[in-house]
């Protein structure tokens, strides 16, 4: 084989790969997005969601999937814009608007992530994490009995639940 004619073949190559990539769905850049999160590959996942969003601006899941991996790299007023371009999209997004009020958390923002959790609380009244997490704020602001109220609100769902008992040792302490 001659230079000319491994060029030749490296560009038919490079055609082909070029036309699988954009053969790609939202889906397939989003799953892909999700492994390498899985992984800890945080900035590469991020690239995913990204492509995924540009192929398909209305996919929810690749929305909030980016405000994940935002929260992951601790970078909260990003996944903030996320999680609400998910709920824009996808207004019964429960898990969305879970995770918003715990970035708004983060943020040192109590009340609107009082106001996250209680929509996620109203599209599921039995989201464990949503009541526990709602009982974590009100417990940072020192209104411990709204705190338990929320708490014992999750054991009840889920007794074994060990995140609320864990939250409910921590305003027992403080009382």
């Amino acid at each position: 084989m001659g230079l000319l004619d491994k060029f030749r073949s490296r560009d038919q190559n490079e055609s082909a790969y070029s036309a699988q990539l954009n053969t790609q769905t939202a889906e397939d850049y989003c799953n892909a997005g999700v492994a390498l999160a899985e992984q800890g590959n945080y900035k590469e996942a991020l690239v995913k969601f990204k492509q995924a969003i540009r192929k398909r601006s209305d996919y929810a899941e690749a929305h909030y999937n980016t405000g994940v991996t935002y929260d992951n790299l601790g970078r909260f007023a990003e996944s903030v814009k996320c999680y609400k371009q998910a709920i824009l999209i996808a207004p019964e997004y429960v898990e969305a608007y879970n995770n918003l009020g715990t970035a708004y958390s983060k943020l040192n923002r109590g009340v609107e992530a009082i106001k996250a959790y209680l929509q996620a609380i109203r599209l599921n009244p039995k989201f464990v994490e949503a009541h526990n997490n709602l009982g974590m704020v009100y417990y940072s602001w020192g209104s411990y009995n709204d705190a338990l109220k929320a708490c014992r609100r999750a054991l009840q769902l889920a007794p074994d639940y060990a995140y609320a008992h864990y939250s409910l040792g921590l305003i027992y302490i403080d009382l």
